[in-house]
């Protein structure tokens, strides 16, 4: 890879983590190209070179947020897999442990959690990108898998509902710990769901 390539991929990512605390910090209606070159402490006209409109702006912030996200998802994966002994199952708290330190993590980046929300907000006229943060999303199909194996290696049930139950119950103590209580810890929560859904 050329300098200059390194050079550009360094300058898109500064761009991307200043947009993103711009929109944390003052909401999407405050990104501006101006905008994130005060908060990057670039020169005037740097964000417009590596995105030319305020939508090219937008994706490669959403971009920079999915690509977080999936690696996130590997991480949780990889912690599965790196805990599994063959023919044993983790139980219901050993999971939950597993869950609420991936919620731990996410939250940890708050502002990208907050630019996250206030985008999924924001773009309901942009549905191509705002399917990066959706359902629609490679990372949702990752996280999909991941929340499968998660459930076979505890010996629960893992029907497609059952994954996105999961899934939506770990977004909803991401969104909680953001946006109401930063100290409340999601693990007696998600141990309490695992316990009952293998009672069901």
């Amino acid at each position: 890879m050329s300098s200059s390539t390194t050079n550009g991929s360094k300058r898109r990512e500064t761009i991307a983590d200043s947009a993103i605390r711009v929109i944390a910090r003052d909401g999407v209606r405050a990104l501006t190209h101006r905008a994130v070159d005060r908060e990057a402490g670039i020169p005037q006209g740097s964000t417009s070179y590596h995105a030319k409109t305020r939508l090219a702006l937008v994706e490669l912030v959403v971009d920079a947020l999915a690509a977080r996200a999936k690696a996130d998802a590997e991480r949780l994966a990889a912690s599965l897999d790196a805990g599994f002994a063959p023919g044993r199952l983790l139980d219901a708290d050993a999971l939950a442990a597993l869950i609420a330190g991936l919620v731990e993590a996410l939250a940890s980046r708050r502002d990208d959690m907050r630019a996250r929300y206030a985008l999924l907000l924001e773009l309901h006229d942009e549905p191509r990108v705002r399917a990066k943060l959706t359902a629609d999303s490679d990372v949702h199909a990752l996280s999909r898998r991941v929340a499968a194996t998660a459930l076979t290696r505890a010996g629960l049930p893992g029907s497609d509902a059952h994954v996105e139950d999961l899934i939506a119950l770990t977004d909803s103590l991401l969104f909680h710990r953001t946006a109401l209580d930063p100290t409340a810890s999601p693990r007696a929560v998600l141990a309490a769901y695992l316990r009952g859904t293998a009672m069901a």
